[in-house]
Protein backbone atom coordinates (compact mmCIF):
# COMPACT_ATOMS: atom_id res chain seq x y z
CA UNK A 1 0.00 0.00 0.00
CA UNK A 2 1.23 3.33 -1.52
CA UNK A 3 0.46 6.91 1.15
CA UNK A 4 0.81 10.22 -0.27
CA UNK A 5 1.92 12.59 2.02
CA UNK A 6 1.31 16.28 1.21
CA UNK A 7 4.12 18.26 0.73
CA UNK A 8 5.55 21.30 2.49
CA UNK A 9 5.54 23.20 -0.43
CA UNK A 10 1.58 22.99 -0.69
CA UNK A 11 1.64 24.18 3.35
CA UNK A 12 -0.84 27.71 3.76
CA UNK A 13 0.61 30.25 4.06
CA UNK A 14 1.24 33.14 6.97
CA UNK A 15 -1.88 34.48 8.40
CA UNK A 16 -2.05 38.45 8.26
CA UNK A 17 -1.65 40.15 11.66
CA UNK A 18 -4.52 42.79 12.57
CA UNK A 19 -4.00 46.21 12.77
CA UNK A 20 -4.66 46.40 16.60
CA UNK A 21 -1.73 43.47 17.05
CA UNK A 22 0.62 45.05 14.94
CA UNK A 23 0.00 48.32 16.81
CA UNK A 24 -0.28 46.92 20.16
CA UNK A 25 3.27 45.09 19.91
CA UNK A 26 4.53 48.30 18.42
CA UNK A 27 4.05 50.08 21.43
CA UNK A 28 4.75 47.70 23.74
CA UNK A 29 8.33 47.37 22.05
CA UNK A 30 8.30 51.25 21.93
CA UNK A 31 7.94 51.53 25.97
CA UNK A 32 9.87 48.31 27.05
CA UNK A 33 13.17 50.09 25.19
CA UNK A 34 12.27 53.59 26.79
CA UNK A 35 11.91 52.13 30.17
CA UNK A 36 14.84 49.77 29.45
CA UNK A 37 17.53 52.51 28.30
CA UNK A 38 15.83 54.90 31.16
CA UNK A 39 16.86 52.34 33.72
CA UNK A 40 20.22 51.95 31.98
CA UNK A 41 21.18 55.84 32.12
CA UNK A 42 19.95 55.71 35.53
CA UNK A 43 22.68 53.27 36.72
CA UNK A 44 25.11 54.45 34.08
CA UNK A 45 24.64 58.00 35.56
CA UNK A 46 24.59 57.37 39.13
CA UNK A 47 27.91 55.73 38.83
CA UNK A 48 29.25 58.25 37.38
CA UNK A 49 27.65 60.83 39.70
CA UNK A 50 28.72 58.79 42.71
CA UNK A 51 32.65 58.66 41.01
CA UNK A 52 32.49 62.68 40.18
CA UNK A 53 31.40 63.45 43.80
CA UNK A 54 34.01 61.23 45.26
CA UNK A 55 36.51 62.82 43.33
CA UNK A 56 34.92 66.27 43.94
CA UNK A 57 35.22 65.57 47.95
CA UNK A 58 38.59 64.45 47.66
CA UNK A 59 39.91 67.42 46.03
CA UNK A 60 38.17 69.85 47.82
CA UNK A 61 38.52 68.02 51.49
CA UNK A 62 35.49 68.14 53.81
CA UNK A 63 32.10 65.86 53.57
CA UNK A 64 30.61 65.37 50.65
CA UNK A 65 26.66 65.34 49.93
CA UNK A 66 25.77 62.20 48.12
CA UNK A 67 22.76 63.68 46.96
CA UNK A 68 23.98 65.83 44.26
CA UNK A 69 24.86 62.50 42.51
CA UNK A 70 21.14 61.58 41.91
CA UNK A 71 19.81 65.05 41.54
CA UNK A 72 22.60 66.48 39.27
CA UNK A 73 23.98 63.63 37.03
CA UNK A 74 21.58 60.54 37.62
CA UNK A 75 18.15 61.92 36.63
CA UNK A 76 19.04 64.19 33.45
CA UNK A 77 20.87 60.98 32.63
CA UNK A 78 18.49 58.82 32.64
CA UNK A 79 15.89 61.77 31.60
CA UNK A 80 18.46 62.27 28.25
CA UNK A 81 18.71 58.59 27.90
CA UNK A 82 14.53 57.45 28.00
CA UNK A 83 13.64 60.43 25.69
CA UNK A 84 16.92 59.30 23.14
CA UNK A 85 15.54 55.70 23.17
CA UNK A 86 12.10 56.92 22.86
CA UNK A 87 12.08 58.81 20.04
CA UNK A 88 15.01 56.02 18.34
CA UNK A 89 12.06 53.14 19.44
CA UNK A 90 9.60 55.43 17.52
CA UNK A 91 11.35 55.93 14.70
CA UNK A 92 12.36 52.34 14.28
CA UNK A 93 8.65 51.10 14.64
CA UNK A 94 7.64 53.58 11.99
CA UNK A 95 10.35 52.75 9.17
CA UNK A 96 9.98 48.71 9.96
CA UNK A 97 5.84 48.79 10.11
CA UNK A 98 6.14 51.23 6.36
CA UNK A 99 8.42 48.66 4.91
CA UNK A 100 6.03 45.56 5.85
CA UNK A 101 3.25 46.98 4.45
Amino acid sequence: MVTIMASAAVAPGRRRRSRFSIVFTSVFRVLFTTVLFTAGGMGVGLFLGIVGTAIYGMIRGGQIDMTNAYRHVAVPVAVLAGAAALIGAAIHEVRARRTSL
